[in-house]
């Protein structure tokens, strides 16, 4: 299928925010902007059929991608059964959101896509921790949005950090406790699970590697997991 791409003109955050994004790539971090500004570009509205995929950091570039019933229905079969905890919900977010990273990729270009923000040659094909946390919001919403989810709303993205070390993260919310919960995507390579930890724990400063109480019924793998029930 072909592919409809438009590179957007951001010209609230102009040259300066660009060259802000290629110096992070290099340094590993994410551009610094306000929590409002990334949660204005989540698509609240998605469907199978079309959704926007952010790409190029800073969402520089949008996609429009769609998802066949084949794909469509291999998102669907993660929830089901139905997950009977939050805990299992969560688990099936973390790989639903890996899971569609690969769905889109064909048509997006970005299957190349590597963690963090390491330099390549071809940025187009790489996320920074703005696209990530704007695009996996959007799958959340569809996830949401067509009745897979049970236990958990969705939340606007998260920030944490200055210009140096600013990252941002996708958040839901479990409904019954109203704790909310980081869902990055950020940290591995296109189509990997998502980290979903504790969102104060993300704020907290966490990285890949550093350790999460992890509760008697969570799993042990924290790239696809959490520490509380």
């Amino acid at each position: 299928m072909g592919m409809a791409q438009r590179t957007i003109d951001r010209t609230a955050r102009g040259g300066f925010c660009l060259l802000l994004s290629l110096l992070f790539a290099v340094l590993g971090g994410c551009t610094d902007l306000e929590e409002h500004r990334v949660g204005s570009l989540v698509e609240h509205a998605p469907t199978p059929g079309k959704l926007q995929v952010c790409h190029g950091s800073n969402c520089r570039i949008e996609t429009a991608v769609r998802l066949d019933d084949s794909d469509w229905n291999r998102v669907r079969a993660l929830f089901e059964p139905a997950p009977k905890t939050a805990v299992e919900e969560r688990r099936r977010i973390a790989n639903a959101i890996g899971l569609l990273e690969q769905l889109v990729a064909p048509q997006a270009g970005t299957a190349r896509d590597v963690g963090r923000n390491l330099a390549v040659a071809d940025q187009s094909t790489q996320l920074d921790c703005v696209d990530e946390a704007v695009n996996s919001s959007t799958y959340l919403n569809l996830i949401a949005d067509n009745g897979l989810l049970r236990f958990h709303a969705i939340e606007m993205p998260a920030h944490r950090g200055g210009v140096i070390l600013a990252h941002n993260t996708a958040v839901v919310r479990d409904i019954a406790t109203g704790r909310r919960y980081a869902v990055d995507s950020w940290f591995y390579d296109n189509g990997s699970p998502a980290v979903v930890l504790p969102l104060q724990t993300w704020l907290d400063g966490w990285e890949p590697g550093d350790s999460i109480p992890v509760a008697s019924d969570a799993p042990s793998d924290t790239q696809s997991s959490d520490s509380t029930p």
